[in-house]
């Protein structure tokens, strides 16, 4: 039966990926034709192909940990291609050089038809050991300063975040019907196929944000995007993480950890605030539950019918408010709206105004040439 494949192609290979999985195979696959070409002149592809033909394994090892130290170090004299820029290529994390790992795995696998054991991967192929560094939670007052700034819309996001514990991604794939507003406290179901664990769970939203966000879904369908500025997922994760950083910048929050230079606050610290204020009440096991890590979700589910009443105990700990401000009744927002209106009727009466003068000078030109003829008439007898 030749006529039916052994492996895959590198499109297939690709596309049978969802798209986070798919970009980072994309990415990991581009790295590995740029070192192959530059170590031996050859794309990844022809060399995966030559060490199938050689029936050779131990070069598959040996291929992987130059690929993995090559990742692990600066090539400034390299750019990577960035929409319409480009940057030097830099080292990468010991967690990015990992993920790339898994995937050349599957891909000498799939691809190459080359079968790696478990115990000779490990032995061979270095890979950098990750530093563990404690990640900085938001405290209160850091998150009232960039809600302050914040636009409306993201300040309702920034909210959301900081209560549910939800990433960022998940967050940009609501939908209205996924928010359930008659719930005290307001729900939010987070659907499978939405999460990078691909199991679903039950936030909650505190009272202070809830508001906020029962007016944002009031001119919403029930399939449509609540958070999103892109329809494309990686993209708006993309767009709120660059808008963040703008904020960020502005609240003059710039410390970065000295072991990587990455900032000590970025947009998923808010995740790790609700993680932080939920354990103080419940614990470490349920607050992993609550903002979705895999080990602790069975757990946090199981609670299902406590859940309501244990979120209303963290309450206290999540309001950064004093008082609740609802943008949609506040006395301000009414002021302004009755100023517009009165700035609306005068413009109007300012046209008119226009107009009949527009008609005057017009009638006053008209009388002129009637005059000048009349001279000129007069003249010529």
């Amino acid at each position: 039966m030749s006529y039916i494949p052994d492996t895959t192609t590198r499109a297939e290979f690709l596309s049978e990926r969802n798209i986070r999985s798919r970009q980072v195979a994309q990415v990991a696959l581009n790295q590995f034709d740029i070192f192959c070409q530059i170590k031996y002149s050859k794309d990844g592809d022809t060399i995966i192909r030559d060490i199938q033909k050689s029936e050779v394994s131990e070069k598959t090892y040996t291929l992987l940990n130059q690929f993995s130290m090559w990742l692990s170090v600066d090539h400034l004299e390299l750019s990577i291609k960035m929409g319409q820029s480009s940057r030097p290529m830099t080292k990468r994390m010991p967690r990015t050089i990992y993920s790339y790992m898994v995937v050349m795995r599957s891909y000498f696998e799939e691809f190459g038809g080359i079968e790696i054991n478990d115990r000779r991967f490990k032995k061979r192929v270095k890979i950098p050991k990750k530093i563990t560094v404690e990640q900085d939670p938001f405290t209160h007052e850091e998150i009232r300063l960039i809600c302050d700034i914040a636009s409306s819309s993201r300040k309702t996001l920034y909210m959301t975040l900081k209560d549910s514990g939800m990433r960022v991604g998940e967050a940009t794939q609501l939908i209205k019907s996924d928010i359930d507003v008659t719930k005290t406290p307001m729900e939010i179901h987070i659907r499978p196929e939405t999460t990078k664990t691909k199991q679903g769970r039950t936030a909650f939203i505190s009272s202070e944000t809830s508001h906020m966000l029962k007016n944002k879904l009031k001119s919403l369908s029930d399939e449509t995007l609540v958070f999103a500025t892109n329809p494309d997922p990686i993209k708006s994760v993309r767009n709120e993480t660059l808008m963040f950083k703008y904020y960020r910048k502005k609240t003059g929050m710039t410390e970065k950890y000295s072991h990587n230079g990455r900032h000590k606050k970025n947009i998923h610290s808010l995740r790790a605030f609700a993680c932080t204020q939920v354990a103080e009440v419940h614990g470490e096991e349920f607050a992993h539950g609550y903002i979705g890590h895999t080990k602790h979700l069975p757990m946090y589910i199981r609670r299902k019918d406590k859940l309501p009443q244990m979120f209303k105990q963290c309450e206290p700990k999540l309001t950064l408010y004093d008082t609740i401000e609802v943008v949609a009744s506040d006395d301000r927002v009414s002021n302004l709206e009755k100023e517009l209106e009165k700035t609306n009727q005068g413009m109007t009466a300012l046209s008119s105004l226009y107009k009949e003068l527009f008609e005057i000078q017009k009638n006053s030109i008209e009388k002129d040439n009637q005059i000048k003829e009349l001279e000129m008439i007069l003249k010529s007898k």
